[in-house]
């Protein structure tokens, strides 16, 4: 997988969460995926993506802030904000495998609803 490649299955994963396609999210994974927040959850199939994936009343949100793709490991970084009942600010560790989909993804979210991007990456409020 290039570059290109992982770019391109991350847009698709954020297309599908964004028009609320909880199966074209899913089908960005692997059927044995291993997905977790190491501290709140953890799915081990695809199949237990769907619910998870569904959106809220509103709909969701994600907006890729940076990518980053390490060639050798083939693993993607991504910086994040996903908005749905919550907003969140967060990284994920994405690896890919042969088959051009996500087998392992990890994420580390921030939930932030009061600030946007720029002022979460600026930091506490003094005040």
């Amino acid at each position: 997988m290039t570059r290109e490649d992982a770019i391109a299955l991350l847009e698709r994963l954020a297309a599908g969460w964004n028009t609320g396609d909880a199966k074209a999210a899913a089908a960005c994974f692997a059927e044995d995926v291993d997905y977790a927040d190491p501290t709140r959850y953890a799915f081990a199939r695809r199949e237990d993506l769907l619910p998870f994936f569904e959106p809220p009343p509103d709909g969701h949100r994600v907006t890729w802030h940076r990518i980053l793709w390490d060639d050798v490991t083939q693993t993607a970084t991504v910086e994040y904000t996903y908005l749905g009942h919550h907003r969140y600010h967060g990284t994920a560790l994405a690896e890919i495998g042969d088959d051009g989909v996500i087998h392992r993804w990890r994420e580390w979210q921030h939930l932030d609803d009061a600030r946007d991007w720029d002022a979460f990456l600026a930091g506490p409020d003094p005040g």
